[in-house]
């Protein structure tokens, strides 16, 4: 039973490091999350429409809004934290390009470069990014291998949640506002 026991153990810490899902990578081994999603009988018009309002929504940085090629480019940042044992704090964030390009009937959303930037504190206790940088792709960190695949498999979940969050808010019908009743009172 020990021997039973022992090998078990062994086997479980000799695994790989590694949580669930491998991060989607493009054909230039790139961090990339590509999706076309069909929106039947919906404009490109409404579509541009309800994808800016939700890049406002969610603080993203436009770069680019060219609405007669229905295409948006904006940049944002996921915040990585370092898991205290009382709190949490930032370890970095990682940034990333959002572009939504619609049509008449769909839209095609990509989620690329994505890199991590270090924080740090600085004199007076800010955390401040240090001008270092690694790209997402890269699989090893030495020194914080598990805090850097718990940064990766965060980044997955991140994007995951907000592909489906961009996918509610394109396909939201707008609600029908209250109309004020046109007759004149009787006595006017």
């Amino acid at each position: 039973m020990r021997l039973l026991l022992a090998l078990l153990c062994t086997l479980l810490l000799a695994s790989p490091p590694g949580r669930g899902q491998a991060l989607p990578l493009d054909n230039q081994g790139k961090v990339s999350f590509y999706e076309v999603v069909p929106a039947d009988s919906l404009r490109a018009g409404t579509l541009y429409t309800h994808a800016k309002r939700w890049l406002r929504q969610y603080g993203y940085a436009l770069s680019t809004a060219d609405s007669a090629a229905g295409r948006l480019v904006a940049t944002q940042a996921l915040a990585m934290y370092d898991r205290g044992y009382l709190t949490k704090k930032l370890h970095g964030k990682v940034r990333y390009q959002l572009t939504l390009e619609v049509k008449d009937g769909r839209y095609r959303l990509q989620f690329t470069d994505f890199v991590f930037d270090y924080y740090h504190e600085d004199r007076a206790y800010h955390l401040v990014p240090t001008g270092k940088a690694k790209p997402l792709e890269d699989p090893l960190a030495s020194g914080w291998q598990k805090l850097w695949q718990n940064h990766r498999h965060d980044t997955l979940l991140g994007i995951t949640t907000l592909q489906a969050e961009l996918k509610t808010a394109m396909l939201a019908t707008p609600k029908p506002t209250a109309q004020l009743p046109t007759t004149r009172p009787a006595n006017w």
